[in-house]
């Protein structure tokens, strides 16, 4: 068994969330398409795109107005989001941890109320969009990196933008 998620960690600009998180969701990852079909082709296929927006949610146990005042800021005045994770490797020869780190940098567009009942309340629901700079890092590999204003895609540690950039003059 190999890279079972064993737990996880957000800081939000300078705060520690790990006693304030209920659950965390890094941005679901997809490419928009088009339908092409080439000349007196009988077939058609789905040929991929740019890569969407990407959204971050998390659940917070509380009402911290560090965190909810973060909303409505412009962007270039951007929010900055690092999620830890601890994956762990599981077999014969014994257990191995690995980390992983996303650094996410856009902004805070949503934040849910809480419903209240009695003493008990809901999770305030964080989302987080406008993303300029998602990078995933797992044991020192970057596996992805979107910079929106470099123009760059990493996939794997190969930076698949760099011939696209130097033929267009980015």
């Amino acid at each position: 068994m190999d890279r079972i998620i064993r737990g996880a960690n957000w800081w939000i600009e300078t705060t520690n969330q790990r006693l304030r998180t209920k659950s965390a969701k890094l941005p679901d990852l997809k490419r928009t398409s088009e339908k092409f079909t080439a000349g007196g082709g009988f077939f058609t296929i789905d040929m991929p795109g740019e890569i969407e927006g990407l959204e971050a949610e998390f659940e917070l146990n509380g009402a911290h107005e560090d965190i909810r005042s973060l909303f409505g800021r412009e962007p270039g005045d951007w929010v900055s989001f690092i999620y830890y994770e601890r994956l762990a490797n599981v077999g014969a020869a014994g257990l191995t941890n690995i980390g992983r780190v996303v650094r996410i940098k856009g902004l805070v567009t949503e934040v849910g109320q809480s419903k209240v009942e009695a003493m008990k309340a809901d999770p305030v629901k964080i989302k987080f969009a406008t993303i300029i700079l998602y990078q995933d890092v797992v044991n020192a590999v970057v596996v992805h990196k979107f910079d929106y204003f470099n123009n760059q895609l990493i996939l794997n540690g190969v930076d698949y933008t760099a011939d696209h950039n130097r033929l267009i003059v980015a």
